[in-house]
């Protein structure tokens, strides 16, 4: 990394702004998700062979891409944009590199639409959850997110689609992450059809009882 100490201010800079800000329904989106991201893009950039200057621009996209989640879920992209850049203005950070940290950021809008590897390496960290082990777990904190946004519960069989047609129709862009991630995300993906399935049946046994 070319400027370690402007990394770490962006981290604690974030970090207090979750801790003294995260509303109480964020669940996913946290100060935690944001350390992952970061983690995910330095694997992502140093396998790609990231120049430090570069590595550095996408690891401050990373702290800062979810940062508009403090003020709501609708339009979080531009203003973590926003936040990131008025950070990094205070800093002495230059512009065009300003503007390429704001261009990773949103491009993690979904659907996702990177123009460049920076915003392809942290498009693929963003998503990197798919393919955790632990997904199943991780995936009921974006739930109650969801369930927030859209002002009312799911049932089990529609959480399971929406999430079914998430993790389906999601594609990493780097090869390095195609890669690392595919196979977990497969078995996540066929785990998730697999409780969709098993739930219609109970559902269709307690309908003929």
């Amino acid at each position: 990394m070319k400027n370690p100490a402007l990394l770490e201010k962006a981290s604690a800079h974030v970090n207090a702004l979750f801790r003294e800000r995260k509303p109480d329904w964020a669940r996913f989106h946290t100060a935690e998700h944001a350390k992952a991201v970061v983690q995910a893009c330095r694997e992502i950039g140093t396998a790609c062979d990231l120049s430090a200057e570069d590595l550095e621009v996408v690891t401050l996209a990373a702290w800062f891409h979810d940062a508009g989640y403090v003020e709501g879920i609708q339009g979080h992209e531009e203003r973590s944009a926003d936040m990131a850049a008025n950070f990094l203005h205070e800093h002495g950070y230059p512009d065009e590199k300003i503007a390429r940290v704001a261009g990773c950021i949103r491009a993690t809008r979904m659907p996702q639409n990177p123009g460049n590897l920076l915003e392809e390496i942290l498009c693929d960290a963003d998503i990197a959850h798919l393919a955790s082990k632990d997904f199943l777990k991780v995936t009921e904190r974006v739930r109650f997110e969801i369930e927030h946004h859209m002002g009312r519960k799911l049932t089990q069989a529609e959480w399971l689609t929406l999430n079914i047609e998430f993790v389906a129709g999601h594609r990493y862009f780097t090869d390095y992450a195609r890669t690392r991630y595919e196979l977990q995300r497969s078995q996540n993906l066929a785990e998730l059809r697999k409780q969709f399935v098993f739930g219609t049946r109970q559902k269709r046994r307690e309908n003929h009882v």
